[in-house]
Formats: structure tokens, sequence, C-alpha cells
């Protein structure tokens, strides 16, 4: 009797238990090997995009601030004075760049200056930056100076 080619491919006994045995754990491995990969991607990958996007948040506050600092020193240079006028320039500038003018200390030194003297514009806010995994907070204070000159006799 003469097997049929279906037939003659088909193992029996020990040998065929083997392979069955070994396609079983292969299927498992692959299985594990998607979950290992998923996993990476996760606890690996996943915070390194939040602290990308962490940093360019600060990037853009800092952007802002630095505007505004220097559009201040400008005004306090032209004007020769720390007034209301400069202060509300400045928090022009900071709500232009989608900040928040109450969330920002701003510090004018000297309050006067004559023809030719700096006068110092500081702008500084403090930026929580939060990565969810592993939970990481820090409080980074972000400061922006700018010098002006004194372009009034008083």
């Amino acid at each position: 009797m003469e097997l049929g080619p279906c037939q003659q491919n088909e193992q029996h006994g020990p040998a065929a238990v083997a392979n069955a045995l070994k396609a079983r754990r292969r299927s498992v491995q692959e299985g594990q090997e998607t979950l290992q990969a998923i996993l990476a991607v996760s606890f690996i990958l996943l915070p390194v995009l939040f602290g990308i996007l962490e940093f360019g948040d600060v990037v853009h506050v800092w952007i802002g601030q630095s505007a505004a600092a220097a559009m201040g020193a400008r005004m306090a240079g032209e004007r020769g004075e720390d007034d209301a006028v400069v202060r509300q320039r400045i928090e022009t500038e900071l709500a232009d760049a989608g900040l928040d003018p109450a969330h920002v200390q701003i510090e004018i030194t000297p309050a006067y200056v004559h023809w030719s003297q700096p006068i110092t514009v500081q702008v500084t806010s403090t930026r929580r930056i939060a990565i969810p995994f592993p939970p990481v907070h820090w409080d980074i204070p972000i400061t922006s100076t700018y010098v002006g000159r004194g372009e009034v006799n008083h």
C-alpha cells in the first residue's frame, strides 16, 4: 500500500510530540517578545517623550520672558525710570507670549537713571516640570535679565 503525499509528511510517535511542543514554545516566546516591546515603549520611551514636551514648554516660557524683559529694558531706558507704564508694557508682552503676568516677578533696578546710565529689568517665574513615569517633579526658576541705557536727563 502506497502512502499519499499528505500522509508521507506526517510524523508519528515521540518526534511528532517534540515538534508540537517546540512550535508551542515558539508561539509563547513570540507573545513574550511582544509584551517586552510594549513594556519598553511604556516605561522608557514615554517618559522621554514627556520630558521633551516639558522641555519645550520651559523654552517657550523663557523666550516669552526674554522678549518681555527686553521690551521692558527699552521702555525703562526711554522713560528713565521704573513706573506703571513700563510694568504695564512688560505685562502686555508676557500676555502676548501666552504667559500669566500674575505668576511672574518683575524687578527693575535702579528706580531712576540719568543719561547713559544702566537700568536692569529682571523677569522671573517658576515652572513645575512633571514627568509621570516615574513620578518626577521639579520647580525650576526661569530668569531673564536685560540691561537698557537711560535716554533722558532728570
